[in-house]
This record gives structure tokens, sequence and C-alpha cells, in this order.
């Protein structure tokens, strides 16, 4: 389940597919030396008004450390707290 650990920290479950030596988990891994940026958008409900609810954009995440495999729960940095 995807929930925040703090303000400067965010906790993402990958898809069940995903794992380390999985190409999509090797450039999560790897991103910041692969030059790969990864943005964060989050909805706060999935539905709103009985449409989808719009993201809203946290900015720029770095990979910090994950955990298992298929799914991987995976653990990101933000660059500037939320609040």
């Amino acid at each position: 389940m995807d929930h925040w650990i703090d303000d400067t920290h965010f906790h993402r479950q990958s898809q069940n597919t995903t794992d380390p030596t999985s190409k999509r988990g090797d450039e999560i891994i790897r991103s910041a030396a692969l030059g790969i940026d990864i943005h964060l958008f989050l909805r706060d409900t999935k539905l709103a008004v009985g449409k989808a609810a719009p993201f809203t954009y946290h900015g720029r995440v770095r990979y910090q450390s994950h955990q298992g495999s298929r799914p991987m729960s995976i653990v990101f940095g933000l660059d500037a707290a939320v609040g």
C-alpha cells in the first residue's frame, strides 16, 4: 500500500511483476546513476464527483531503498518537504 512515511519520504509498492532484477526495478534502483528523474503524482481519492480525481504533483523524488520482490516496497525521498 502506498503511503507517506513522513513529510519527506513516501513508500510505494510496485506492480506485482516488478522485481529488483527486472528492467523497471533496475531503472528505479539505479535512477540517479542512469540520469532518470522520477516525479511523484498522487490522487487524494480515486473519485471526485463521480469522475476520476485529479492528480497532485509533489515534486521530484529520489530512490532511497527497497525491500522484497514482486512487488517491491520502495522508499522515495522528496527533494522538498510536503506541506
